[in-house]
């Protein structure tokens, strides 16, 4: 018999991000069926050139610029993005507790747990996951993208969530500008925005209409994103018609967000923390507001604690490499043609 999902709760002293409530550490073990690649995953060949797939099926190809100054998006087959099975009314009546209250976001989040850590089709692959209540900020708040490889550390925490009104937009293929000095005005390009796995439904979908009523009385049950460190955004797992409802009753979704675990032991700098200490005694004198002292809390949290938690997304080679990639990615083209600017194509398919 094959060892099972563990869970406990997150002890994490700092990610970096709006959290809306205590979360869980979901330890997967690396055998039985975690030891394979799971249903939802990344292939990866040279180039920053990536494809996620869903149950063998493409969702996105993806091409990330070497100097990091733009990244195109193609996306494949519609429909499904997960193994995640629907949410029934029952269910959904069954969370009696406050919404938004300690309570509700345990009974979500164990919920959302258990979904994930079936056996029959992972979801997951071996190793730490962190699931926590996340709340979204306002696109202008948000981090823009580094402006060479050099300013991307590995091993980062998640974004701040935005711009979900994005998942009402679903073009099949795109290019956005990375740089510092890029078009402000666009929103996803900044790191944090989420981005749909799929079309969002008809305003006159039957569940559409059922959850504008619980996003009206505040019971909307949370939607989970997926936070994919080499891109900066959240992908959205499960949960589109329910967001989609919110932003058509002008309400803030309430949501789950999922991301690898990533540790890594930091060596002790005496003379470092020395200067961190001289400079945390330079903020606070003279009565420092309360901002300041968060600020300067978080900086002695993070420059004394023994490790570090950071997310890293995990890809697996691709079965033919760029060769295979580039043949997939011109076939979906000619079977499902679509307008494109021939620059941003040809760059895209290009072979270097």
């Amino acid at each position: 018999m094959h060892r099972s999902v563990a869970f406990t709760p997150d002890d994490t002293r700092e990610w970096g991000l709006p959290l809306a409530g205590p979360g869980l550490l979901l330890d997967v073990p690396q055998e039985g069926p975690w030891a394979q690649r799971p249903a939802l995953h990344f292939d990866a060949v040279p180039g920053y050139r990536l494809r996620l797939s869903s149950g063998g099926q493409p969702l996105l190809w993806l091409r990330i610029d070497g100097w990091w100054d733009r990244c195109g998006f193609l996306r494949g087959a519609p429909g499904v993005p997960s193994g995640l099975p629907p949410l029934s009314a029952s269910e959904v009546r069954e969370v009696t507790h406050a919404p938004d209250s300690s309570l509700w976001w345990e009974a979500w989040m164990w919920r959302m747990g258990r979904a994930l850590a079936q056996p029959e089709h992972p979801m997951l692959h071996a190793g730490r996951w962190c699931l926590r209540p996340v709340r979204a900020i306002r696109a202008p708040e948000a981090d823009r993208y580094p402006i060479s490889t050099m300013e991307w550390r590995f091993g980062q925490p998640p974004s701040s969530p935005h711009s979900l009104e994005g998942i009402l937009r679903f073009e099949r293929f795109w290019v956005e500008d990375w740089t510092a000095y890029g078009p402000p005005s666009e929103e996803g390009m900044f790191q944090g925005a989420v981005v749909p796995l799929r079309a969002p439904s008809s305003e006159e979908d039957g569940r559409v209409k059922s959850w504008r009523k619980r996003a009206r009385d505040g019971t909307l049950p949370p939607a989970l994103l997926l936070y994919v460190d080499l891109l900066g955004k959240w992908l959205l797992l499960d949960g589109h018609d329910r967001v989609h409802a919110a932003l058509l009753e002008n309400v803030v979704p309430p949501l789950l967000g999922l991301w690898p675990v990533h540790e890594e032991v930091l060596p002790s700098s005496p003379e470092g923390q020395q200067g961190v200490l001289q400079a945390a005694e330079f903020h606070l004198r003279d009565g420092a507001p309360p901002s300041v002292v968060n600020r300067v809390n978080r900086m002695l949290l993070l420059n004394f604690q023994g490790s570090r938690r950071s997310t890293v997304t995990r890809a697996w080679p691709m079965k033919g490499g760029l060769s295979a990639w580039r043949a997939e990615v011109l076939a979906s083209r000619r079977w499902n043609p679509f307008p494109a600017d021939s620059r941003d194509w040809e760059w895209f398919v290009s072979p270097c």
